[in-house]
């Protein structure tokens, strides 16, 4: 075989190559391409992307747990910027190069500790009484309706809310908040056939409004400490060291951007793919006691993550293919978890489910520091809606899914709930 070079991640792949990876019939329904990749290449070099794809359980799973792949995205997030203007927007990269997700040094480390504290299932399950009252709440200013929107109107808002409580941010704040979180994702998640240049210099200045509204929360938080996340960064010392001010601040965006993010799509996929297996819905609906396995099954159904980028920080091989040291690598979490090796009729949906070892939460020493509160927001979600609404309907059959192909997330999901 011979040897490549590396080069950033191909989110600009022509739509004729790759399977059809990033065709806009991929971005509706990407199964078939990945059922493709697997049956008849399951370890896949494109040219154009000058990246690896990963389509087969066993080889994504073996490489999440790899401790020789780097999660860095510095290489990647520069080439989202127009190279004509890219000192005028580097900031953008220094911003998220500060996230934990996208880190794999000591700084991962130092903020991997504070969240591992923060993130405990039994911490998260203090969290359970505020974040039932949350969706109540919110159930009851749309009860009296015909019908709603249930991405738009509930699954898009309960994990801000959690996140602005768990952050000690007002929830007055929610729909500015939500919005920098829906752009930065849009930037993070582009869109197939970006403008780049108007993307970078709305992040530029979605970026600036959130240090003007966060650095004098995060400045408050160091005089006078509360009892929320940013008093935990602003006190948390790792080798006798405090996290900075925009280390606290990209902190904050990524777990509102991410975090919120990945409960939003499980919760309004769930309820969408509910629809299409009404005998799973009944199941559920008869039996509440099944949501632990339902909302495993839904993580596995649609990852709300479709994959997982790395970058090869040694050489090794895969199935008789050789990974070169700096090449980038894609785990299709997405096609992973409908492979028929590892799963019982994959493209079914089945809420009893046992065992489900999906992948879309990940494994090793990156797996989702969320995956805690992500679960336990969809257990509460699915469950009480279910409890409240349990004859909804949908508007249409036909959805809208958001033109990017790294993620799954619907613009929309209109309901009828009388």
């Amino acid at each position: 075989m011979q040897p490549h070079t590396k080069s950033h991640v191909g989110i600009f792949d022509d739509p004729r190559e790759s399977y059809g990876i990033f065709s806009a019939e991929a971005v509706q329904n990407p199964y078939p391409v990945y059922q493709r990749l697997r049956e008849t290449e399951p370890v896949h070099w494109s040219e154009r992307a000058q990246a690896w794809y990963f389509t087969r359980y066993e080889d994504v799973f073996a490489l999440q747990t790899r401790g020789d792949l780097s999660v860095d995205r510095l290489e990647t997030l520069y080439s989202y910027l127009p190279r004509a203007n890219s000192e005028r927007f580097s900031a953008i990269v220094e911003h998220y190069n500060r996230w934990l997700l996208y880190r794999d040094d000591v700084y991962h480390d130092r903020l991997k500790a504070l969240f591992m504290k923060a993130m405990t299932p039994r911490a998260v399950d203090q969290l359970r009484p505020k974040i039932e009252a949350r969706v109540d709440a919110l159930f009851d200013s749309l009860a009296e309706q015909d019908g709603f929107d249930a991405y738009l109107d509930f699954a898009a808002r309960i994990p801000v809310q959690v996140m602005l409580d768990l952050l000690g941010l007002p929830q007055s704040d929610e729909a500015m908040v939500r919005h920098w979180s829906d752009r930065c994702s849009n930037f993070l998640f582009q869109p197939v056939n970006p403008d780049s240049e108007a993307l970078a210099e709305e992040q530029r200045q979605i970026l600036d409004a959130q240090q003007d509204y966060l650095m004098p929360i995060i400045a408050q938080r160091r005089q006078r400490p509360r009892a929320d996340m940013i008093s935990a960064m602003v006190q948390a010392t790792v080798d006798g060291e405090n996290l900075s001010d925009l280390e606290v601040l990209a902190t904050c965006n990524m777990m509102l951007t991410a975090g919120g993010g990945t409960s939003r799509s499980a919760i309004s996929m769930a309820l969408w793919r509910l629809q299409q297996f009404p005998d799973q819905l009944e199941k559920l609906k008869a039996d509440p006691s099944l949501i632990n396995l339902a909302a495993e099954e839904f993580l596995r159904y649609e990852a709300p993550t479709q994959r997982g980028i790395r970058t090869a920080r040694t050489g090794f091989e895969v199935d008789g293919h050789r990974i070169e040291a700096g090449q980038t690598l894609h785990l299709m979490l997405g096609a992973a978890n409908r492979d028929p090796a590892q799963f019982e009729a994959p493209d079914e949906l089945r809420v009893t489910r046992n065992p489900n070892r999906h992948v879309t939460l990940g494994h090793g020493v990156h797996y989702c520091l969320g995956a805690s509160l992500a679960r336990m927001e969809l257990r509460i979600a699915v469950s009480k809606f279910l409890a409240r609404f349990p004859n909804y309907r949908l508007v249409s059959d036909k959805v809208v899914f958001m033109n990017r192909t790294a993620s799954r997330r619907l613009e929309a999901l209109p309901i009828m709930t009388q």
